[in-house]
């Protein structure tokens, strides 16, 4: 058992008032594959939150920036600094009813996005392996974490079945995640000093339209069988741009999950903190997510 929630993680399995009372109202409420809607709150542009809310209750919390309470962690600290205040296990025991659910890490999970308790909550903290230091976290119920499955899983129990999601639902959910990348890719870009970049709208459709092609074609690659290459796409869509850059992922979670991959990921890490960039269009289909950055072109 680990130390007590503080901070952001003492908000699990509260109630929604709570947090209003706490935060006020949400900037937005984006859904999510997971049956909890996310409650958006981007106070700042170092300081934001996705809470994850099920039937009045805090089941998840994302949360990045600098000013972003994380008690007893901080946006920052090294791993050093958590291996050395709290209990972290390449293997991690979730018990709940009458189930028992063993996480195994992997040591590019411990690396990158490592899995510690406090209390009967679960914090996974989404580290920057090239400078070593915390980037982000999520917090966790027990059920949500064992939903999510965010890692390798063996279970003696029941497992809840993957909901059948309809084609106009996984459209909002994208419609939020793309805003979700886009406000955190901003932050990320701040803090290592890259400077925002601005929502392209146009560019946006473009990035939409390959994430959808390669759910469609059943294919990852920056290439389309049908529409070519990033410039051929961009060109296609009558951009002007004086640089381009793409980061594609499929199969994450959902947006927070995606950028991190990025961050650790050193051809997408380089397009992502790129300080030329000045827009940005991200889309999403399904799980499939598509980031494309461009330098408007000033003639």
């Amino acid at each position: 058992m680990g130390a007590p929630a503080l901070g952001m993680a003492s908000f699990i399995n509260k109630s929604a008032e709570e947090l209003v009372a706490q935060l006020g109202e949400p900037d937005r409420i984006d859904p999510s594959a997971y049956g909890y809607e996310w409650w958006i709150y981007h106070i700042s542009d170092q300081k934001y939150f996705q809470v994850g809310i099920l039937r009045s209750k805090i089941v998840t919390i994302y949360a990045a920036g600098d000013e972003a309470e994380i008690e007893p962690f901080k946006v920052g600290q090294t791993i050093k600094e958590i291996y050395q205040t709290s209990p972290v296990e390449s293997e991690i025991v979730v018990n709940v009813d009458e189930g028992t659910y063993r996480f195994e890490l992997s040591e590019e999970d411990l690396n990158t996005r490592m899995l510690t308790s406090l209390g009967d909550v679960y914090a996974q903290l989404y580290l920057d392996k090239y400078t070593g230091k915390l980037v982000s976290i999520r917090l966790f119920n027990k059920e949500t974490l064992i939903e999510q499955r965010p890692y390798e899983m063996v279970y003696r129990g029941e497992l809840m079945e993957e909901s059948d999601i309809p084609q106009e639902k996984w459209d909002e959910i994208a419609e939020g995640s793309e805003k979700q990348i886009f406000e955190i890719t901003n932050i990320i870009r701040s803090s290592y000093e890259a400077g925002e970049v601005e929502w392209d709208e146009v560019t946006a459709s473009v990035a939409e339209q390959h994430s959808k092609d390669m759910f469609e074609q059943d294919y990852f690659s920056h290439e389309s069988p049908t529409s070519g290459t990033l410039a051929d796409r961009l060109e296609s869509g009558n951009i002007v741009f004086g640089m381009a850059g793409e980061n594609i992922a499929a199969q994450y979670a959902d947006g927070p999950a995606a950028v991190h991959g990025w961050l650790n990921s050193e051809g997408h890490r380089k397009t992502l903190l790129e300080p030329d960039f000045t827009h940005l269009g991200v889309g999403v289909y399904r799980k499939y997510f598509t980031q494309n950055f461009i330098q408007q072109f000033v003639p």
